[in-house]
Protein backbone atom coordinates (compact mmCIF):
# COMPACT_ATOMS: atom_id res chain seq x y z
CA UNK A 1 0.00 0.00 0.00
CA UNK A 2 1.32 3.05 -1.07
CA UNK A 3 1.51 6.19 1.43
CA UNK A 4 -1.39 8.19 -0.74
CA UNK A 5 -3.59 4.73 -0.29
CA UNK A 6 -2.77 4.67 3.65
CA UNK A 7 -3.63 8.92 4.06
CA UNK A 8 -7.18 7.44 1.56
CA UNK A 9 -7.72 4.58 4.19
CA UNK A 10 -7.52 6.43 7.48
CA UNK A 11 -9.78 9.47 6.37
CA UNK A 12 -12.09 6.50 4.80
CA UNK A 13 -12.21 7.29 1.68
CA UNK A 14 -11.62 10.00 -1.60
CA UNK A 15 -13.89 12.08 -1.01
CA UNK A 16 -13.38 12.54 3.07
CA UNK A 17 -9.52 13.06 2.38
CA UNK A 18 -10.42 15.67 -0.25
CA UNK A 19 -12.71 17.67 2.20
CA UNK A 20 -9.83 17.09 5.41
CA UNK A 21 -6.86 18.25 2.88
CA UNK A 22 -9.59 20.68 1.06
CA UNK A 23 -9.02 19.64 -2.29
CA UNK A 24 -11.09 18.06 -5.16
CA UNK A 25 -11.97 14.33 -4.90
CA UNK A 26 -10.22 14.49 -8.44
CA UNK A 27 -6.76 15.88 -7.03
CA UNK A 28 -7.10 12.77 -4.55
CA UNK A 29 -7.81 10.66 -7.18
CA UNK A 30 -4.76 11.79 -9.01
CA UNK A 31 -2.65 11.12 -6.52
CA UNK A 32 -3.37 8.15 -6.09
CA UNK A 33 -2.89 7.11 -9.63
CA UNK A 34 0.37 8.42 -9.49
CA UNK A 35 -0.72 11.55 -12.17
CA UNK A 36 0.20 14.23 -10.55
CA UNK A 37 2.24 14.51 -7.09
CA UNK A 38 1.27 16.10 -3.69
CA UNK A 39 2.54 19.31 -2.83
CA UNK A 40 4.04 20.22 0.39
CA UNK A 41 1.81 22.14 1.92
CA UNK A 42 -1.23 19.12 1.88
CA UNK A 43 1.19 16.85 2.51
CA UNK A 44 2.75 18.33 6.04
CA UNK A 45 -1.31 18.75 6.52
CA UNK A 46 -2.27 15.28 6.02
CA UNK A 47 0.85 14.41 8.30
CA UNK A 48 -0.97 17.08 11.08
CA UNK A 49 -4.21 15.93 10.56
CA UNK A 50 -3.25 11.92 10.87
CA UNK A 51 -0.90 12.72 13.70
CA UNK A 52 2.42 11.75 11.94
CA UNK A 53 1.18 8.00 10.72
CA UNK A 54 1.06 9.21 6.97
CA UNK A 55 4.76 11.62 7.01
CA UNK A 56 4.53 14.57 4.78
CA UNK A 57 7.77 12.71 3.47
CA UNK A 58 6.59 9.40 2.10
CA UNK A 59 3.39 11.85 0.55
CA UNK A 60 6.00 13.78 -1.49
CA UNK A 61 8.35 11.05 -2.39
CA UNK A 62 7.64 9.76 -6.10
CA UNK A 63 6.12 6.34 -5.76
CA UNK A 64 8.18 3.29 -8.10
CA UNK A 65 6.16 3.08 -11.56
CA UNK A 66 4.20 6.39 -11.10
CA UNK A 67 4.15 8.66 -13.96
CA UNK A 68 6.93 11.36 -14.58
CA UNK A 69 6.40 15.22 -15.25
CA UNK A 70 7.90 15.65 -18.75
Amino acid sequence: MTPIERLVDFFGGQTKTALALDVSQAAVSYWVAGIHPMGAEKAFKAEELTGGKVTARDLCMRQKGTQSVA
